[in-house]
């Protein structure tokens, strides 16, 4: 399983309103972060600005610095002078209230002009320390060798009681062996990209109960439509068909909702069909069919149905044709022949129709040999059971007695015939034996008084 199966299965087992959460969740977080990162970049830029001032009111600083090197070397004015009045240009080119000024210090360092700090002219400041422990004049030397850069320090500031962040530029100008710098605080940016913070966040509080608000009034709209559908389709799945999901708008949870209720009324319908078949075929219209105009599957478990029900139906019905000749005596017709487990049917009817053709055979046996006088044949008890061995039993015990009485009948007609007068029939017989034995009985008396 891939990273982004598990990830799409563990989802799945979340709640949708858990899920809309997370999602407001992190999109409050990335606004968060869009205003951190904007406030960020404000500052970087306007830092970025500032630096690029210094470096190009350094360049003009350098232009002062060639312009009067240029009269020196001319011949205007000699070298020392034209230092002189260079260092005194630059001192007065400040800005701010003085709080942008530009200093002068050789590769040593040694301070060659500092427009507020007169007490380090001519003096070395390889040892003088930042607020924050930077040797900065070093710093500088390091930075204007490498071809100019920029050197971060702090540093106080005139009617502020802690020192201020500041960045300063210094450039080389070779000739001279020069170190020309200045520097901007950076209070003032930090200030303004406070501000521009401040009102990022404000915005981006103001975004984020924006999409809290959307996003609880947006997942409700889908989670109550959601769950109204939920509700629905575990009635179903308990078997209950009133439940209805209610209103419904045009989009794809209202269509959702619709083709449940669609769903609904057609098993609704297509349990009423079943239920009014069940019951037709109990009572008065065994013929009765299903309708079949229900969609796709539907219509199919419709067709089945009929199919099953008639085909039993039909097999059922021509059983009781066949058993209705069997009934009457006919024994010449099979019973249909089905397929599969209902073939149970005909083997039962052929069953049927084998044992009704062997008590038959049997009936025929012992009548024939009854037709042809013959009382001492048996059938075959063993051979049936239940009723049909009843009934085989019964006949042998109308042939066992048929036999004995007409076996008496003869014994008595023999023995008229010897000249035994004094012969009688005596038992207890029923019916026409009773009468016969009367009958013989009184012909051997009237033969004796006819004799005597």
């Amino acid at each position: 399983m891939n990273v982004r199966t598990k990830f799409a299965s563990a989802l799945s087992n979340i709640p949708l309103k858990r899920k809309f959460l997370i999602q407001t969740f992190f999109v409050a977080v990335g606004i968060i972060a869009l205003a951190v990162v904007a406030a960020r970049m404000q500052y970087l830029d306007l830092t970025g600005t500032r630096q690029m001032g210094l470096k190009a009111q350094t360049q003009m600083a350098l232009g002062v610095v060639e312009h009067y090197a240029g009269q020196a070397k001319s011949g205007a004015m000699d070298e020392e002078t034209a230092k002189q009045l260079a260092l005194q240009s630059l001192s007065v080119m400040q800005a701010n209230q003085g709080v942008d000024y530009f200093f002068v210090t050789d590769e040593e360092p040694r301070m060659l002009m500092h427009p507020t700090r007169a007490d380090l002219k001519g003096k070395s400041v390889a040892d003088v320390l930042s607020p924050d422990g930077k040797r900065i004049f070093p710093e500088f030397v390091r930075a204007a060798r490498a071809g100019g850069g920029y050197v971060d320090y702090s540093w106080a500031k005139a009617g502020e009681a802690d020192p201020m962040p500041k960045t300063s530029y210094a450039a080389l100008y070779a000739p001279w062996g020069w170190v020309i710098g200045t520097g901007v605080y950076l209070d003032d940016t930090q200030s303004q990209a406070m501000q521009f913070t401040l009102i990022m966040t404000a915005v981006g509080g103001l975004l984020v109960l924006l999409n809290l608000a959307m996003g609880w009034v947006i997942g409700n709209s889908v989670l109550e439509p959601v769950s109204r559908a939920l509700a629905a389709i575990k009635g179903v799945s308990r078997g209950d068909l009133g439940v209805r999901s209610g209103h419904h708008g045009r989009d794809e949870v209202g269509q959702m909702l619709k083709a449940t209720d669609e769903m609904v009324h057609m098993l609704e319908r297509f349990s009423h069909e079943t239920q009014r078949m069940i019951v037709l075929h109990g009572a008065e219209d065994i013929s009765h069919r299903m309708p079949e105009d229900f969609p796709g599957v539907y219509g199919q478990l419709a067709s089945g149905i009929n199919t099953m029900m008639f085909e039993h139906l039909d097999a059922i019905v021509d059983a009781i044709g066949v058993l209705n000749e069997y009934a009457n005596g006919n024994l010449a017709r099979d019973a249909r022949r089905l397929p599969g487990s209902r073939a149970v049917l005909h083997e039962a009817m052929d069953a049927a129709k084998a044992s009704l053709l062997a008590i038959n055979g049997e009936i025929k046996r012992l009548a024939s040999a009854a037709a042809v006088g013959d009382f001492s044949l048996r059938g075959d008890e063993q051979a049936f059971e239940h009723d049909f061995r009843t009934m085989v039993q019964g006949l042998n015990a109308m042939m066992a007695t048929s036999d004995r009485n007409l076996a008496q009948l003869s014994g008595l007609l023999q023995a008229i015939a010897q000249g035994d007068l004094t012969a009688r029939m005596d038992g207890d017989f029923h019916g026409v034996f009773a009468r016969m034995r009367d009958d013989a009985n009184a012909t051997v008396a009237q033969l004796t008084d006819i004799v005597g």
